[in-house]
């Protein structure tokens, strides 16, 4: 579940948005609620948030300045205003210090379901890169490269991971290709291959529930027995013991 902040001064407001189910139905929980944007920023000194739905006008401190400090700490979660009708120019200022979308008052349930369903796309995406990051680390590549950051992008969006099929998306000769893999990852592609494969073995069996044939078929292996007689040569362990 994602956690939400909610930054509203109207309590019917909030206990509005409280009792709405489409926040779980979209995989969002609300962490915390705040009145104006200093209790805002009091509760992010205290924990973290994915997502931010800020009221634009709130007494003490106002939504825009709360933006403008999250835009100030460098802090990247998605967020969302909500406005009146006559608070446009506040809006478009708000689009300026990050927000990715705004929601008109009164917010209806069908508005807010499809707004979380956007900023769920996003924080997905941001997490799946991370776990492409962390696998290329763990293989000991340089993620910063532009050409580990290409295969990155490239690895995450095919199974299939086929020294031809890549070289033609990079617009190279298969030969060239495997020279300029080996000068920039220090080993032939398919040893990378092999090696990534089973570091997201490693990853999927440490943080998900994914049973061991849906780990080998996720990764292209196409018996359990192949994938874990692999998955043993490089760790020492079968996947099922690798998981207790």
């Amino acid at each position: 579940m994602y956690r939400i902040l909610i930054v509203e001064d109207d309590r019917t407001n909030r206990l509005f948005y409280e009792k709405l189910p489409v926040w779980e139905q979209e995989g969002f929980v609300i962490g915390k609620q705040a009145e104006n944007g200093k209790k805002a920023l009091e509760q992010i000194e205290k924990e973290q948030f994915d997502a931010f739905f800020v009221d634009v006008m709130m007494p003490v401190r106002n939504g825009l300045d709360f933006l403008q400090e999250l835009k100030n700490r460098g802090i990247t979660a998605p967020r969302i205003i909500i406005s009146n009708y006559n608070e446009f120019a506040y809006v478009r200022q708000g689009m300026k210090l990050g927000a990715m979308d705004y929601l008109l008052k009164p917010v209806t349930e069908e508005e807010l379901q499809e707004c979380l369903r956007t900023v769920r796309e996003e924080l997905d995406a941001e997490k799946e890169q991370s776990v492409e990051e962390q696998i290329f680390l763990a293989c000991g590549a340089d993620i910063h490269s532009g050409f580990v950051q290409k295969l990155m992008q490239y690895f995450q969006e095919h199974t299939e991971l086929n020294q031809k099929e890549i070289s033609d998306a990079f617009l190279l000769s298969k030969d060239y290709f495997g020279k300029l893999f080996k000068r920039q990852m220090h080993e032939n592609f398919n040893q990378f291959v092999l090696k990534y494969k089973m570091e997201y073995a490693k990853y999927l069996l440490e943080h998900t529930d994914d049973r061991i044939y849906e780990i080998g078929d996720k990764l292209g292996y196409k018996t359990t027995d192949y994938f874990s007689k692999i998955f043993k040569e490089y760790t020492g362990q079968t996947p099922a013991q690798y998981r207790k």
